[in-house]
């Protein structure tokens, strides 16, 4: 039933009375810990995440687990280099920034703006400032980081309503929960199975769009360009998409810098497009490359971001 709801065409996030059925208390019993953990000093909430980090690796390692092993087959195949223990290193690192940003999902719900700045640093963000200011619109280009949710919430702080898209979770109180939370401070999550012009409309409103660029949507909709040391089907149209909003594209990186403990978002100039869709999509893999050759830690590797292949193969069955 649940997953039905969420998958449905034309489905948007909203309270349901089935939220306070007996099925749904094991969800609220969590929300009550993301609660009580908004209010602990960050530091202490970090080392119980490095802790949970540690644990929920060495459990997903030792199951064999398909996260452990997609991020495994992903690093695999991007950087051939390294050596299983290199691998193995950034994984756990991986999912000790996973514990640390899920842990504080509640500080970002709850927490004030003023304690919610003071968790983030910005470098470039008078790229976004000044193309407001000479009247474009602005699409942000957000490679799929663990920090994504938190830093685009933060700038909703600013005075920067977004607008999104994502994949509905399949329990419908965990999308209703965690989309209030991305909304807290405006903008508006559009979901796929809508299609893109509610997103795009949105855009040309003014929103500043948060575009995720590395999910694999399949050949029919894609191009094969280089993506590390392997290659990638990427969406070629996002020059398209910038021009039917009125728009520039620009990069931007948020990572969670435990040593610090802020959020730091790296935003580039903008890209630039010669209108051949190959490039489009190169250009993105490139930003990609870029972000995460700095910080693979931070990168959400557990995706399928290598589904399709030219030959058809399933580089990730067991």
């Amino acid at each position: 039933m649940t997953e039905r709801i969420t998958a449905r065409e034309g489905y948007e996030h909203k309270f349901l009375t089935e939220f306070l059925y007996p099925k749904y208390w094991g969800v609220w019993l969590g929300v009550l810990m993301l609660i009580m953990l908004a209010y602990v000093p960050y530091r202490l909430r970090d080392k119980l995440a490095v802790f949970v980090g540690k644990v929920v690796t060495k459990y997903l390692r030792k199951k064999g687990k398909k996260q452990y092993h997609r991020a495994d087959v992903n690093l695999r195949y991007c950087f051939p280099e390294w050596t299983a223990q290199q691998r193995a290193e950034v994984i756990e690192k991986m999912f000790i920034t996973v514990s640390q940003t899920m842990l504080a999902i509640g500080e970002t719900a709850l927490r004030s703006t003023e304690y919610l700045q003071k968790r983030c640093e910005f470098n470039g963000f008078e790229y976004i400032r000044e193309t407001r200011e000479n009247g474009k619109n602005v699409i942000l280009l957000v490679p799929h980081t663990w920090a994504i949710d938190a830093s685009g919430i933060i700038m909703h702080t600013y005075g920067m309503p977004m607008v999104s898209m994502y994949n509905p979770h399949r329990n419908a109180l965990v999308d209703w929960l965690w989309n209030i939370t991305r909304e807290r401070f405006g903008g508006k999550m559009h979901t796929r199975q809508n299609g893109i012009k509610p997103f795009l409309t949105d855009v040309r409103k003014g929103n500043l769009g948060y575009f995720l660029p590395d999910e694999d949507f399949g050949e029919e909709l894609s191009v094969y360009v280089d993506f590390f040391a392997t290659e990638k089907a990427t969406l070629p149209g996002l020059n398209k998409m910038a021009k039917v909003a009125n728009a520039v594209v620009i990069p931007m990186f948020p990572i969670y810098d435990a040593e610090k403990g802020v959020y730091q978002m790296e935003i580039l100039p903008a890209l630039a497009f010669s209108g051949d869709p190959v490039q489009s999509a190169r250009e993105m893999n490139k930003v990609i490359e870029y972000f995460v050759s700095k910080n693979p830690e931070q990168y959400v590797w557990i995706l399928r971001l290598l589904k399709t292949r030219r030959n058809g193969e399933d580089i990730y069955q067991r």
